[in-house]
C-alpha cells in the first residue's frame, strides 16, 4: 500500500549534518511526505550506494520519490519546485528528472549530478535501480570518456548514467538546468532564489562552507527563514559557533597552502587507480 503519492526522502551512512530540518520544512510547506533514511542493506561496498539501497526499498511504496542529498538544501520555500518538475514529468512521459552537472570554479563537470532526483514508481524505475545495482564500477569507468561524460566520481552518479545510456532510458529522462534543481554557490548572486536547491558537493569541510554560506544571506545554518523556523518551532538553530567556525577557517587555510604539494601526488595516484580498475587488477 502506498502512503502519499510524492515522498521526499535523504539520508546517508550516517546522520551528519541539519539538512533534514530543512528538508522537513519543505516537504511540510509543499504536502510531500518525508523520511529521514539511514542506509543499512546488504552488501553495500561503496558508501554512494547506500542511496541505491534506500531507493529501492522505498520506491514502491509511493508513486514518486525525491531524493536530495544530505549536503543539498532547498533555498526557494515559496516554490513548489518538485511539484511542478513531478507533474511536467507525467505530462511528457518522463519517469525521471535530474539535473546537469553544473560546472565547479575549478572547471569540474558531469553530464549529471545525482545529488537531486525524481523518479517514478513504474518498470523503468525499477530497471533503472536494479542496472544501477548491478553495475561494475571496473566497467563504467572503461566506458567512461572524460572528454564527453565529465569528471568520474566513483559512485551513483556514474552508474546512473551509464545505465541511462545502454539501456536507452536517457530519452525517458528529463535534465533540467542546475538552477532547477541542484545548484552551487558560486550561482547564488543576490537572493537565495537564484536557485531551488544549494549543495555542498566537493566542500572538504561542509559544515563549515554552510555556515559561510548562510552568512551571506543572513539566515541559520539550515537555510531556512527564521518565519519558517518559527512556525515549525525549531528551537536549536545554527549549532557552531564561533570559536569552533574560526578553528575550522584556520585549517582550510592551512590544508589550501599545502594543497600545491599534495596535488601532484593525489593526481598520480588516481591515475594509477583508474588504470587498475580499468584492467580489474586488485591492489
Amino acid at each position: 500500500m502506498r502512503d502519499q503519492r510524492v515522498c521526499l526522502v535523504s539520508g546517508g551512512d550516517e546522520v551528519r549534518l541539519r539538512s533534514y530540518v530543512n528538508h522537513q520544512i519543505y516537504a511540510q510547506e509543499h504536502g510531500l511526505d518525508y523520511r529521514l533514511e539511514i542506509g543499512l542493506g546488504e552488501g553495500v561496498t561503496n558508501k554512494f550506494f547506500y542511496k541505491t539501497t534506500i531507493l529501492r526499498r522505498i520506491l514502491p511504496r509511493y508513486d514518486w520519490i525525491a531524493w536530495i542529498d544530505d549536503d543539498a538544501f532547498f533555498t526557494d520555500f515559496a516554490r513548489d519546485t518538485i511539484g511542478e518538475l513531478v507533474e511536467a514529468a507525467e505530462s511528457e512521459g518522463k519517469f525521471l528528472v535530474v539535473a546537469e552537472g553544473p560546472k565547479e570554479p575549478n572547471g569540474f563537470w558531469s553530464r549529471i549530478n545525482t545529488g537531486v532526483i525524481l523518479l517514478k514508481n513504474d518498470i523503468r524505475g525499477e530497471q533503472l535501480l536494479d542496472r544501477m545495482w548491478s553495475a561494475d564500477l571496473g566497467a563504467v569507468r572503461a566506458w567512461w570518456d572524460d572528454t564527453r561524460d565529465g569528471v568520474f566520481t566513483g559512485g551513483d552518479q556514474d552508474q546512473m548514467w551509464w545505465v541511462l545510456q545502454e539501456t536507452g532510458l536517457i530519452s525517458d529522462t528529463t535534465v533540467v538546468g542546475h538552477r532547477e534543481l541542484n545548484s552551487r554557490g558560486h550561482y547564488y548572486e543576490s537572493s537565495l532564489s537564484d536557485a531551488a536547491v544549494m549543495h555542498f558537493c566537493g566542500h572538504r569541510d561542509k559544515p563549515l562552507g554552510i555556515a559561510r554560506f548562510a552568512e551571506r544571506f543572513g539566515v541559520g545554518h539550515e537555510l531556512v527563514p527564521e518565519d519558517l523556523l518559527d512556525k515549525y518551532s525549531v528551537t536549536v538553530r545554527s549549532p557552531m559557533s564561533g570559536v569552533e567556525r574560526s578553528g575550522r577557517a584556520l585549517r582550510q587555510e592551512a590544508i589550501g597552502r599545502a594543497k600545491p604539494y599534495l596535488k601532484p601526488l593525489v593526481v598520480r595516484w588516481r591515475n594509477c587507480s583508474r588504470g587498475r580498475a580499468g584492467t580489474g587488477e586488485a591492489w
